[in-house]
């Protein structure tokens, strides 16, 4: 007993390591499957879920953002939020929402609220869209690195022959959209020199990231036993 304890204490040890250090740094690198975007006819923004007060979580304010850069350098003219969520308002309207506060137009916002899982999104795109979008369509789907290769397999495994995984994207234009202040309008604003980067914070980031990477490996492998990608 004595020696599993300290070989329990000396792993967690080292896990903490490597975690400050910016871990884990192998078994996420094969779920990453984006690219660099390319002209299409459609950004889709797969929802990345909703929090207290139906706002996004930070990984769907990333999605936001990233669509809307997109747009803003003229990739697609039409960008698609997608997401059922558990509250009374869809995860694709309050993703909407927030895209038009950071200043993307309404006539070029298209809605699909019927998914409920990655599995669902493509099926579901279909209906939603009345036509708009085929199987044949160039799409730039929009989601985060670790949930990449998943939504990737997805589409294609349901027939998607056009489509790109997109992530962290910034527009390299400058940004029309109404909502971007290029400085703050304060006289009295300074910024801090806060960077958020002390041990802690970062293992408190190390052990989220870990625990989705595995959360995602998980759902590879029941997607793959289901027949789903």
């Amino acid at each position: 007993m004595r020696v599993l304890l300290i070989v329990w204490g000396v792993a967690t040890a080292l896990g903490c390591v490597m975690l400050i250090a910016g871990g884990p740094p192998v078994i996420d690198r094969w779920l990453n499957v984006t690219s660099n975007p390319i002209k299409a006819d459609a950004i889709v923004c797969i929802g990345g879920g909703t929090i207290n007060h139906d706002i996004p979580t930070a990984d769907g304010w990333q999605r936001i953002h990233a669509s809307v850069q997109l747009f803003a350098d003229g990739y697609a003219p039409l960008v698609v939020f997608t997401g059922r969520g558990n509250a009374r308002v869809s995860e694709a309207e309050i993703y909407a929402d927030a895209a038009k506060w950071l200043g993307l137009p309404a006539s070029a916002i298209g809605l699909d609220p019927l998914p409920a899982s990655t599995a669902e999104h493509p099926d579901a795109l279909l209906k939603s869209l009345d036509g708009r979008i085929t199987r044949t369509t160039r799409l730039l789907l929009v989601t985060s690195n670790l949930h990449s290769r998943r939504v990737l397999m997805t589409f294609r495994r349901r027939g998607f022959t056009n489509v790109t995984v997109v992530s962290d994207y910034v527009a390299k234009n400058a940004l029309p959209l109404a909502m971007r202040r290029p400085a703050s309008a304060l006289p009295a604003f300074k910024p801090d020199s806060k960077n958020y980067s002390d041990p802690l914070f970062r293992l408190a980031h190390g052990s989220s990231a870990l625990f989705t990477t595995l959360r995602e490996w998980a759902a590879l492998a029941v997607y793959r036993m289901r027949g789903l990608v």
